[in-house]
């Protein structure tokens, strides 16, 4: 009996995963450990900044350099070969919605720690605006490895910014972990509800949208289990400091 070496490779085809076949990648779990463990300490050593005080000219560069990363993903030219089979433009995904608003929040908040001005702000916007013209004319277009790898860094950034939007919220650091209400059932309640709605909308706009540009992928069920992770992540970064006495 003769066996057809193409029905083989068929066969064993599926146990590849492909990404857009998987329900948690790498960017997912870094994602989780980030807000989990390094955010709440970053945030406390920091003196508890807000998210649009000034004078972190270092954090200021990390946002913008970010924010030219995400740019530099959305001009760069996808490699047909690695797109997704049922490949969706991005207005059809519904994340240019969240994108637009997500970029322009960090690089407000960029523009913000580097106490630039009027003067400085519209020269690296032309700066960035010559960049992506320049990557879409020039580089050769890129595999999702290497836009997944462009859009990581505002992720990570965004994760750090999280934790500057809950205590502006909140009114000081770590005042809205579980520990803190969990004697008031009702308060408790209140502060699950609102850090499910915070953080849904945070996840959108710079996890979810950044992500979909580098590799458009994932089903409704796909994303929801990815945000539970994240949401996960966020509790116990809000939980272990108080715990702890960090």
């Amino acid at each position: 009996m003769t066996t057809d070496p193409g029905a083989m490779s068929e066969t064993r085809a599926p146990l590849s995963s492909p990404l857009h076949t998987r329900l948690l990648v790498a960017e997912d779990w870094l994602l989780a450990a980030w807000v989990a463990v390094v955010t709440p300490l970053l945030f406390r050593n920091q003196g508890g900044e807000g998210p649009f005080d000034g004078g972190a000219p270092l954090l200021g560069v990390l946002r913008l350099a970010a924010v030219l990363g995400a740019l530099v993903c959305i001009a760069a030219r996808q490699d047909p070969a690695s797109a997704a089979p049922r490949g969706r433009s991005l207005t059809n995904s519904g994340a240019v919605g969240p994108l637009c608003g997500g970029m322009l929040l960090v690089a407000i908040s960029g523009f913000t720690a580097l106490d630039a001005n009027s003067a400085v702000g519209v020269a690296v916007i032309a700066v960035f605006v010559v960049v992506m013209v320049v990557v879409h004319e020039v580089v050769p277009p890129l595999s999702a490895p290497y836009r997944r790898a462009l859009v990581t860094p505002f992720v990570m950034v965004s994760g750090g910014l999280f934790w500057t939007f809950i205590a502006a919220i909140s009114g000081e650091p770590g005042s809205a972990t579980p520990a803190a209400v969990v004697s008031d059932p009702q308060t408790a309640v209140e502060a699950i509800a609102f850090l499910l709605a915070f953080s849904a909308v945070f996840y959108a706009m710079l996890v979810y949208a950044p992500r979909q540009v580098a590799e458009r992928e994932g089903g409704i069920v796909t994303w929801v289990l990815r945000y539970a992770l994240f949401v996960a992540g966020v509790a116990f970064g809000l939980a272990w400091p108080r715990l702890f006495g960090v």
